[in-house]
């Protein structure tokens, strides 16, 4: 049992894994941050361009909610 335990403590392909993981964690969390970024100024950007042309050339998008 020792001889088990010794043997699982030295292990390290399980810590790579979980580098890995918190690696696209970051990853993720940066992208996301991104896409909510870009996607905001994008809709500042066309409702300017909506505004400059007038209502009546643009159409409105309702979001879709839960996502």
């Amino acid at each position: 049992m020792t001889k088990f335990l010794n043997k699982f403590l030295k292990e390290e392909s399980g810590a790579a894994i979980v580098e890995y993981g918190l690696a696209l964690l970051v990853v993720a969390s940066i992208a996301v941050g991104a896409f909510s970024f870009l996607g905001d100024q994008t809709d500042v950007h066309v409702r300017g361009a909506c505004d400059a042309l007038g209502d009546d050339t643009c159409t409105t998008v309702t979001p879709i909610s839960g996502l």
